[in-house]
């Protein structure tokens, strides 16, 4: 499907005392975040300055935050071995090690790095000595209720108040510099997160600069609309696989006809291509987590409906579960459900994998009020999976602008995907559907920018692509997702707009400004890409690996509307559907190992260029591949006019590529992971 705009998170810092520290960016990847130095004596935390909006939607600073404005915070907890919890993570994601795939179960991993009753006790005696109350805990954080006055005290910093109005009340407070605790508990304390706080009232243009929106009536550096033609033409035929049908345009690249748009791929379709329909493999044994906020009430009754009207079996007796959040019911019952995404997680998942158990894990529909709102659900959310280990690997649609991110946050993610790495669980996060982001349709970014999570170095980040599935199943192409677009003119004499028309929607990817290269992507990433032209040090890239994700090509899914009787089924697609096709291929893929591929980035780029993996090249020099298609529903009902294989700024290339990343599945990955 195609995501919803990014809005907000950032990096990471690594662990607390200094030799700590620098080990442990070596590890993680993660860019040491700039603030002041901590005093002697003094450990630093990650930093917790925010990345401002510039422009309309800077704020300004209205000097010394107010003492007794209210905090909610959380210290996370740095456990027995954080430095080597991160080395441990490593050893057994690595094919190369020799502890690769040695799992931990989860009490096994509490035993040797989890928090212990001792220094809960300390951090908490020492939170209190200063005016801070402990209204919680739990194996990873202490939840804390304190003044902005006992926060600067307690971690040595200094905070200020923000406002988007002249001489208005204090919207936001945040800090300014560093953080640090004393050297004594630089092991103990890993980050601390919600030193940020927004005040409930802040005006709706603050709010929108902080999630990076708009807020109504704000406009936007946006493309425009393209404009509605005045009558609507009949809509061009669709194929049922590609290039079945043609369609004739006005003449354009000395061309007079355009290949039709498929329907929707079936799932018999999506298996025959992805190698799963003739497989052994089909990930028995294995358990998928789709993890989303919101829920819909039969998602389980509509999935079997609709691969039973497709002529294959949907889910069995207990192969389907739901794991909600503790605030799940209170917080989600005046949601929505998230539709179409919930059902494209689920049945893509189903369909790539039609024996693994689906868990769909709900995340609270709470917002925190710091940048980045909605991150701590899904966090705690990923959170519970490896607490329970309840499964073998993640699929996530959750999203956020990178450049919005803080240190101090992410430093939570990592201690989470280390510890399902040391699990054996993997994390797949969707790349983004805006190319650079700031140059399709759908972006509202003022500057070039990857999504987080998919670009911390613990997650898979995954890419499109316009995967061309012939009359007998088989692949006949495979081009990186990205679109150029024009509206014919209704009477089909001519073109609104000249061909191609202006960039929509494409395979998000591009450099990190957060993380330095990991490890498995020396060598790999081109250096041009890493070090944006030798401009700068190498830093992470993505996506990591690619699957289906064009509309032009797109797959069939289907649900129950509201009121329960309006059943819809409809072709989508997006990254958001690239993820979990590319989950349940792993589950496959764990099935044909025989364990749990865990944190895949090293394996698969170990398989980069393979029969398992093949590498996405650019369309063929002088060719031009253009696609005819109605989108009843985006942007307007007219035909439309789609120039393949052009991404914005973001280029498919041999090799590895900021779109596509090291390639995409074939028919061979699955099998290929018996070897490994």
């Amino acid at each position: 499907m195609k995501s919803s705009p990014p809005t907000g998170h950032r990096a990471r810092a690594g662990a607390l005392t200094a030799a700590a520290a620098a080990a442990a960016l070596v590890l993680t990847g993660a860019v040491a975040p700039q603030a002041d130095a901590a005093a002697p004596g003094r450990a630093d935390l990650p930093s917790a300055v925010p990345n401002w909006p510039t422009g309309p939607f800077a704020p300004i600073d209205t000097g010394a935050a107010p003492a007794g404005w209210s905090l909610s915070l959380r210290v996370y907890l740095g456990g027995q071995d954080p430095v080597g919890l991160a080395e441990a993570a490593r050893q057994v994601s690595d094919p190369a090690s020799r502890d690769y795939a040695h799992y931990l179960t989860p009490a096994q991993f509490v035993r040797r790095y989890g928090t212990t009753p001792a220094q809960t006790a300390k951090v908490s005696a020492w939170l209190s000595g200063f005016g801070m109350h402990v209204t919680g805990s739990n194996a990873h954080y202490l939840a804390v209720s304190a003044t902005v006055a006992e926060a600067q005290q307690a971690f040595a910093t200094t905070m200020h108040g923000y406002t988007w109005e002249a001489g208005t009340p204090t919207s936001v407070v945040a800090p300014v510099g560093g953080m640090s605790v004393p050297a004594a508990l630089g092991h103990d304390i890993s980050t601390v997160v919600g030193m940020m706080s927004v005040s409930p009232s802040t005006p709706a243009a603050a709010k929108a600069a902080l999630s990076g929106t708009a807020a109504p009536g704000t406009a936007t550096a946006t493309a425009a609309a393209p404009t509605p033609a005045p009558a609507t033409p009949a809509a061009p035929p669709c194929s049922q696989w590609w290039g079945q049908s043609s369609s004739p345009i006005p003449a354009v690249d000395g061309t007079t006809s355009a290949i039709d748009a498929v329907c929707g791929y079936t799932p018999q379709q999506l298996r025959s291509a992805y190698g799963v329909t003739d497989s052994p493999y089909t990930g028995k044994g294995r358990t998928v987590a789709v993890v989303l906020n919101s829920r819909l009430p039969t998602m389980e009754a509509d999935a079997d409906k609709f691969f039973a009207a497709h002529g294959v079996p949907g889910f069995a007796p207990g192969q389907y579960s739901e794991n909600l959040g503790p605030d799940f019911a209170a917080s989600c019952q005046h949601t929505q459900p998230n539709l179409p995404e919930e059902p494209l997680d689920v049945e893509s998942v189903h369909i790539a994998a039609p024996d693994a158990k689906v868990v769909y894990v709900g995340a609270d529909c709470t917002q925190d009020s710091g940048l980045g709102g909605g991150a701590l659900p899904f966090l705690d959310a990923q959170t519970r999976i490896v607490d329970q280990h309840l499964a073998d690997v993640s699929t996530d649609s959750f999203s956020t602008q990178e450049s919005d991110n803080t240190p101090d946050l992410t430093a939570a993610w990592d201690q989470m995907f280390q510890q399902g790495a040391l699990e054996g669980i993997g994390f797949n996060f969707d790349s983004g559907d805006s190319g650079d982001g700031v140059s399709g349709f759908f972006s509202r970014n003022p500057s070039p920018g990857v999504l987080f999570p998919a670009s911390d170095p613990w997650a898979t980040g995954v890419g499109g692509t316009t995967l061309e599935i012939g009359k007998n199943g088989n692949v006949t192409g495979e081009l990186g997702w990205g679109f150029d677009q024009t509206l014919l003119k209704p009477d089909g004499t001519g073109y609104q707009t000249p061909p191609p028309g202006e960039f929509m929607e494409g395979s998000s990817g591009g450099r990190s400004d957060q993380f330095a290269q990991p490890w498995y992507q020396r060598g790999v990433v081109p250096s041009a890409l890493a070090t944006a032209s030798g401009t700068g040090p190498a830093r992470r890239a993505v996506p990591d690996i690619a699957a289906d994700g064009d509309a032009a090509s797109g797959w069939l899914i289907g649900w129950t509307g509201p009121g329960g009787d309006n059943w819809v089924e409809v072709k989508e697609a997006g990254t958001s559907g690239s993820a979990p096709l590319l989950a349940g291929l792993e589950a496959d893929a764990a099935q044909a190992a025989g364990h749990a591929l865990g944190f895949a980035n090293p394996l698969l780029y170990r398989l980069r260029s393979t029969p398992a993996i093949h590498d996405v090249l650019p369309a063929p020099a002088g060719t031009s591949q253009w696609v005819v298609s109605t989108q009843p529903d985006w942007p307007t009902p007219d035909n439309l006019l789609l120039l393949l294989d052009h991404d914005g700024t973001l280029k498919t290339t041999p090799g590895f590529d900021d779109v596509t990343g090291i390639g995409a599945p074939t028919a061979n990955f699955v099998r290929a992971f018996a070897r490994h």
